[in-house]
């Protein structure tokens, strides 16, 4: 089957199943009566695109992607080309429902019957950011929040188990040839405060709870500090961030990037952390200061930081964050895995169940919270 040719969901039953109902949410005109044109901006590969369309009968999947030849036939990024403009245009004008990591903003313009777009990433504010909802204030936006559960709650513990069991003296040691034994610790009996507790805070309290460390989690949804459950200690409001930080031996940032956690962790904040405490974050470099960052780390004011997302990323040659001894840095593959685009597509597919038949919307955006 062509690249370039839809792919249609199968029809099955008596009578015309390709004829939708109106969702009676929406409120705006069926472009399709008989079919809706989703559109997938996502180079998938066959079986994943069949798996969208077999959704349901009335689902028609538009690929915007072709295979292309490649001098690294081992590779995926290399082997697939967008449609061109004159490609696209017709697709586009015909679309209900996009399904993309990242799309030009000016499509909307294009896309006349667009009505839902699902994002294949955990995390909305770059699409925000572009103008999403001031140029489509109708648009229904979801995301794939979920989709990085289990790669990203196994980096944070991996970043915990590095500074507890001192491996940066390892690996730096390992470099130099040096035979240079050291004292580890433990995370067992440790605190860990946990920023943002959406399904990757989640996990990691889970696997945090099974190592034997206490639990703190930080939440932007209460106002009032609260008693936990059986996987978190006690659950505080973002007021009250100084004093979980206060409290804990690890600081694991994985909260959202909005208008109210840009820049979260400044000075105030490394004043109030333990000289022995470690920072990791793998959500958005924006949520800190980087500059209270090195000074931080240089003053001896935190014991070390595992960074996965930076304000600038790539990371500036020149950034000092490069050559501290106490900094483990990785280059935002956190969320990296084998596994990404099945779990992307299940998500979506779930999604489009739902939106076929006027149900709500999983990970839907709220405009005025900002994720």
């Amino acid at each position: 089957m062509s690249r370039q040719s839809p792919i249609a969901g199968t029809p099955s039953g008596e009578g015309n199943p390709g004829a939708r109902a109106q969702p009676p949410s929406l409120g705006l005109p069926d472009p399709a009566p008989n079919r809706v044109p989703v559109l997938v901006d996502y180079s998938l590969d066959e079986h994943l695109l069949e798996q969208i369309a077999a959704v349901d009968p009335r689902v028609l999947v538009m690929p915007a992607f072709r295979r292309v030849a490649s001098e690294k036939p081992g590779t995926s990024l290399e082997n697939w080309s967008r449609l061109d403009e004159a490609e696209l245009e017709p697709l586009l004008a015909q679309a209900e429902v996009l399904f993309a990591f990242r799309f030009p903003i000016e499509w909307l313009e294009k896309a006349p019957h667009l009505r839902c777009v699902q994002l294949a990433s955990a995390g909305s504010d770059h699409m925000q950011d572009e103008g999403i909802f001031t140029r489509r204030p109708d648009l229904l936006l979801t995301t794939a929040s979920g989709v990085h559960a289990i790669p990203i709650s196994e980096h944070i513990l991996a970043m915990i188990l590095f500074f507890a069991r001192k491996f940066n003296i390892a690996v730096r040691a390992q470099a130099a040839h040096e035979w240079k034994r050291f004292r580890g610790g433990e995370a067992a009996g440790k605190t860990v405060c946990i920023v943002g507790y959406g399904p990757i805070g989640r996990r990691t309290a889970q696997l945090c709870c099974a190592l034997g460390m206490t639990v703190l989690v930080v939440r932007a949804s209460i106002d009032e500090e609260q008693p936990g459950d059986e996987q978190v200690e006690r659950f505080y409001p973002s007021s009250r961030l100084n004093a979980a930080l206060s409290a804990s031996d690890y600081v694991a940032l994985a909260a959202p990037l909005t208008p109210d956690s840009r820049g979260m962790i400044g000075e105030a904040q490394f004043a109030a952390m333990k000289p022995e405490a470690v920072l990791i974050n793998i959500s958005r470099g924006e949520l800190v200061d980087e500059g209270a960052l090195v000074a931080a780390l240089e003053g001896g004011r935190i014991a070390g930081a595992g960074l996965d997302v930076f304000a600038q990323e790539p990371l500036p040659e020149s950034s000092p964050l490069w050559s501290m001894p106490n900094v483990l840095i990785t280059p935002h593959n956190s969320g990296s895995n084998p596994y990404y685009n099945e779990r992307a597509v299940a998500i979506f597919a779930d999604n489009l169940a739902r939106y076929m038949q006027g149900e709500p919307l999983k990970n839907k955006v709220d405009k005025e919270r900002g994720y």
